[in-house]
């Protein structure tokens, strides 16, 4: 036999770049470099999360997608819009993610936001976060009219003042968007007209996971957003409701917070596509807090999907546990068997 050979192992190609395709670090370090000037033209101050990102990504030679705006002080002003310049002067479409929090967003930090937004080559920007951005009307209108143009997966305004008006712009900008999944408007004080806003919003929009959180929807508006979801078939799995005035003290006469838990009952005993509802911070009662211990008993014995259904503790203790007890999600894991020890 003739004596066996080696076969030769091919050693990795090194990828060249070229003009066209530049390495990471060269395209980050030229945005690093266009936002500290737009900054200093401006005699502001940088985001430190941002500088310390890019910073990393050049040492990393790694791609940047992911960008937050915090830190914002009296003493130590930034702003938005020079991360927009900055992406725009060197022409860096690898962003997919804008977070700013606690930091003023002002009228023409969102139309330089929102002309971005509109521009095809940044189309796939998919989460927006403006959380606690003291956002004016224009601001909000401005922005709200970008919506149908990108690819947008998640919008978050939080602590921003949107009222019904704001609600009402939402809702005409984002009819027929097959796009966002996510909308939260924690503590942007909606009131019960909002409900209805918000009702017809998810009949026209692919919504899956809905936060209202902290608003003044009351028992009229949570229950019209929830009529809504039971009459018609739409696929929400996440609703969060916690502190919106869902209680006896209700100013809206109109419905209780028994008839609107009757009618989140029949949602409970329908929907199979609901994952987490929460009602925390509502002191619905305990005739309501029965409804809903019915609907989940009812869903159980439907052989539905297990839900995560949060409430107040403020409730007879008996109907409390059981509440508790049916609205935890099952924990079953992924169906693999664990490996049996050795001698076992």
């Amino acid at each position: 036999m003739p004596p066996a050979t080696k076969k030769k192992v091919k050693k990795g190609k090194k990828i060249k770049f070229t003009a066209l395709d530049p390495p990471p670090c060269l395209q980050v370090k030229a945005l690093l470099k266009a936002y500290l000037a737009a900054v200093q033209a401006d005699n502001l101050f940088t985001s430190q999360t941002i500088e310390d990102d890019l910073k990393q990504s050049v040492e990393q030679n790694k791609w940047i997608s992911k960008f937050v705006l915090n830190g914002h002080t009296p003493n130590r002003p930034i702003s938005l819009s020079h991360l927009v310049m900055a992406l725009r002067a060197v022409c860096y479409m690898k962003i997919r993610e804008i977070y700013s929090w606690r930091t003023p967003v002002t009228d023409s930090d969102v139309v330089e936001l929102a002309l971005l937004l509109e521009t095809p080559c940044w189309k796939n920007v998919s989460v927006i976060e403006l959380v606690d951005a003291k956002l004016s009307d224009f601001a909000l209108a401005r922005l709200s009219r970008t919506l149908p143009v990108g690819r947008l997966k998640k919008l978050v305004l939080d602590y921003n003042s949107i009222k019904d008006e704001g609600m009402a712009n939402l809702l005409v900008c984002l009819s027929g968007n097959t796009e966002l999944q996510h909308l939260s408007l924690n503590y942007c004080n909606l009131s019960q007209e909002s409900g209805e806003l918000l009702a017809e919003l998810l009949t026209k929009s692919a919504i899956l996971h809905l936060e209202v959180t902290g608003n003044s929807l009351q028992c009229d508006g949570a229950a019209t957003l929830v009529n809504t979801l039971t009459t018609q078939d739409i696929a929400l799995k996440t609703l969060l409701l916690a502190d919106n005035g869902i209680d006896a003290h209700d100013t809206g006469k109109d419905r209780g917070p028994y008839l609107c838990a009757k009618i989140i009952r029949r949602w409970l005993t329908c929907t199979q596509y609901l994952e987490l509802c929460d009602l925390r911070d509502n002191e619905i009662g305990d005739l309501a807090a029965r409804e809903i211990m019915d609907g989940l008993m009812d869903r159980k014995t439907a052989g539905l999907k297990s839900l995560q259904f949060l409430v107040t503790c403020r409730m007879d203790a008996t109907i409390y546990k059981t509440i508790v007890s049916l609205g935890k999600k099952s924990g079953k894991g992924s169906g693999k068997k664990k490996k049996r020890k050795k001698g076992k």
